[in-house]
C-alpha cells in the first residue's frame, strides 16, 4: 500500500501538519497550490462530518472512518478537541486492515488503530507536552525573510517528524 500524504489539522481548519511520503505525478509545486490542497481537504472532511452528524441516529456519536474515491483513500481520526488527522493512501483492497506488527501477534487493527496511536503516543507525547507548546501559536511554515513568526511553537523543533517516520515505517502496509 502507497501512503501519499498525512495532514492533521486544528478544529478551525488550520494545518498544523503536512507530510507528503510518495512522489506526486505532477512536477513540482508550489506553496499555493499546496495550501489550497490542503484547504480543500480540510473543506471535504468537515462537509463529510456535518453530513455524517447529520444522518447519525439519535444518541449515536457521528464518526467519519474513511473516504474511498477513484484516486485513494482518506483515513480520518478525529479528536474529542476537534484535532483532525488525515492519512492519504491509495485503494488496495485487501488493505483495509492493518496486518499484525512484530511479535507474532495474530489481531488485526484498522487504520483507525494506527491513527489513534500517532495521535496518543506521538502527538501528545511530542507536541501538546511540550513546555513551549501553546495551541493557538503553532508555526505551521515558515514565512522567508520574515520574522513575524519569532517566538512562535514550530512542531518542527521537537521529535515529533522523527518518531512519525519510525512508526510508519514500522507498518507492514507502509511504502
Amino acid at each position: 500500500m502507497t501512503v501519499y500524504a498525512l495532514h492533521i489539522f486544528d478544529r478551525k481548519g488550520k494545518t498544523l501538519f503536512t507530510k507528503r511520503y510518495a512522489p506526486t505525478k505532477q512536477p513540482v509545486q508550489d506553496a499555493e497550490m499546496l495550501s489550497e490542497q490542503r484547504k480543500l481537504i480540510f473543506g471535504m472532511l468537515f462537509s463529510l462530518r456535518e453530513l455524517v452528524g447529520s444522518l447519525t441516529p439519535e444518541g449515536a456519536s457521528p464518526a467519519l472512518h474513511s473516504v474511498k474515491t477513484g484516486a485513494g483513500t482518506l483515513h480520518c481520526y478525529e479528536t474529542i478537541s476537534g484535532l483532525r488527522i488525515a492519512l492519504y493512501t491509495n485503494n488496495n483492497p485487501i488493505m483495509n486492515t492493518i496486518g499484525a506488527r512484530g511479535g507474532g501477534d495474530n489481531s488485526k487493527t484498522s487504520f483507525q488503530t494506527a491513527l489513534k496511536h500517532i495521535y496518543s503516543e506521538i502527538w501528545v507525547e511530542c507536541v501538546v507536552r511540550s513546555p513551549l507548546y501553546r495551541p493557538e501559536d503553532i508555526q505551521v511554515e515558515p514565512l522567508e525573510g520574515r520574522d513575524t513568526n519569532a517566538g512562535r511553537f514550530d512542531i518542527k523543533s521537537t521529535n515529533f517528524e522523527a518518531k512519525l517516520n519510525a512508526y510508519l515505517n514500522s507498518m507492514p502496509w507502509f511504502r
